[in-house]
């Protein structure tokens, strides 16, 4: 894997090792990097000289040369998007575990000690992203009048490691959405706090988009969390800046169901696997079907049994939706599922997980979103169960306590 230099300083000071050796040699240092790279295509360059005047083929050949490295540079950007998305998430949120349970707390920050800017939900915390890879696709607005908060978060970043540079970016920051029925500009209106304190807003359309989600999920009684981004600009002075934070599309943020009321444990999000035979149920998939066309359900899986031609037993997953049978996995992805189940029935519980509806009045599919039994760690095993938030029953509308404090 190709890793970042924060990526990797995040992986030794993970394991306890010194995250200084990987600047040894000026890694990591921009004027380091850059007289690199500059040597590295000024050689580059000379080369392709030399071999173009060398021979009547040599154009051909610089030019085979140019495009195997400009497919090389193209196919390492795509790995690291790939890798960004895939597999930061999952270090970082293991990591950040002990983080997010005082990250609604007071902190500290270079200019001293201070307490929340305002009212921030204080619930358990209910993860928006659900597990998906949080890649921060969403820009905040309104940053530049909440800078001495954002320059907090940037400091406590680079002490804990999850910042890069000289104190100029800093990703994987745990922050808290919060609805602001009360705000005098925009009853939809969305703030992003991190450790109580204000870093930015929603612009006014993704407010709009967001608003029934995240009051619903701060109805409830939680405190909907997400990761956050931090670019900032002019030194350690930072006259600007740029947050980002990690939204998936609204109507995927909660389910459209409510959790099994037995005893069940919540499966941790996973790639998407496809169900079959929902052909054979689209009479009960018809009935949660939303009007955007796409929707999150929670399903339960099932250990079954068929009878083959040859007489043979062959087990598979069957799928449910709430009680009734909507599926069931291949036979090629059954096997990975089955471990699983066999663990949760030995315990006593349901194994319940995510999946993705998508559908029409013509026809609907279902898309599983669940780590294989590969793929679980023990300490998930350990201290199961992990029972599905319950969310407040679907509604148009909620009522959210008052949460806006002005700017000062």
């Amino acid at each position: 894997m190709r890793l970042t230099i924060a990526q990797a300083e995040r992986i030794l000071a993970f394991v306890g090792a010194d995250p200084a050796q990987l600047h040894r040699f000026g890694r990591g240092n921009p004027r380091v990097e850059k007289w690199a790279t500059v040597s590295k295509w000024t050689m580059f360059a000379a080369l392709l000289l030399l071999v173009t005047v060398a021979a009547p083929p040599g154009v051909l050949v610089a030019a085979a040369l140019v495009a195997i490295v400009v497919w090389r540079r193209r196919r390492r950007r795509f790995r690291q998007a790939w890798e960004d998305e895939h597999w930061a998430p999952t270090f970082t949120g293991h990591a950040d575990r002990e983080h997010s349970a005082t990250s609604l707390a007071p902190a500290l920050s270079s200019a001293g000690a201070w307490a929340p800017q305002s009212p921030c939900p204080t619930g358990p915390e209910y993860q928006i992203s659900l597990g998906r890879g949080e890649w921060p696709n969403v820009d905040l607005v309104g940053v530049q009048h909440y800078l001495p908060a954002v320059r907090a978060a940037l400091s406590s970043a680079a002490t804990s490691g999850i910042a890069s540079g000289p104190s100029r970016e800093a990703e994987g920051l745990r922050v808290v959405l919060v609805p602001e029925p009360d705000n005098p500009y925009d009853s939809n209106a969305i703030s992003v706090r991190w450790a109580g304190r204000t870093i930015g807003y929603l612009s006014r359309e993704d407010a709009a988009r967001y608003s029934q989600p995240v009051r619903r999920i701060t109805a409830s009684g939680f405190a909907p969390v997400s990761a956050a981004r931090i670019w900032a600009w002019d030194g350690a002075q930072m006259t600007d800046a740029r947050v980002t934070v990690a939204l998936p599309e609204p109507e995927l943020i909660a389910p459209l169901n409510e959790p099994p009321a037995t005893t069940h444990t919540l499966v941790p999000w996973g790639a998407a696997v496809q169900v079959l035979r929902t052909e054979d149920h689209f009479s009960t998939l018809f009935d949660y079907i939303p009007e955007e066309g796409v929707g999150l359900v929670l399903v339960s899986l099932h250990k079954a049994t068929r009878t083959l031609k040859n007489g043979t037993l062959r087990s598979f997953v069957e799928v449910r939706l709430d009680v009734d049978r909507v599926g069931e996995l291949s036979g090629t992805t059954s096997p990975h599922y089955l471990p699983l189940l066999e663990h949760t029935e030995t315990v006593g519980e349901l194994a319940v997980c995510y999946a993705k509806i998508t559908g029409s009045a013509l026809a609907a599919k279902l898309s599983l979103q669940a780590q294989r039994a590969s793929e679980i760690s023990n300490s998930w095993l350990a201290n199961s169960p992990h029972p599905a938030p319950r969310l407040a029953p679907w509604a148009r509308s909620y009522s959210v306590p008052a949460a806006y404090v002005p700017r000062h």
